[in-house]
């Protein structure tokens, strides 16, 4: 298996040779991460929200040095 070039760890991308597979699991990932966030935050403050999305997490994305790991709400 190839490690990532992103620092994501073996498996974390599985054998999916086909990109689209692969950006359809991140899509599924990050749903049920939100939806998990939206569960537990009953009244979710929406600006915050939108904030870390277009910002933090649209940083963390594009950065090809930074961790696995999504940067915390």
């Amino acid at each position: 298996m190839v490690q990532s070039r992103f620092k994501r760890p073996p498996g974390f991308e599985g054998n999916q040779t086909d990109p689209e597979e692969s950006y359809r699991a991140g899509y599924q990932h990050g749903t049920r991460v939100l939806l998990r966030y939206l569960e537990a935050n009953p009244k979710p403050d929406m600006e915050l929200l939108r904030k870390w999305v277009d910002s933090e997490l649209t940083g963390w994305r594009h950065d090809t040095s930074a961790e696995p790991v999504p940067p915390s709400l």
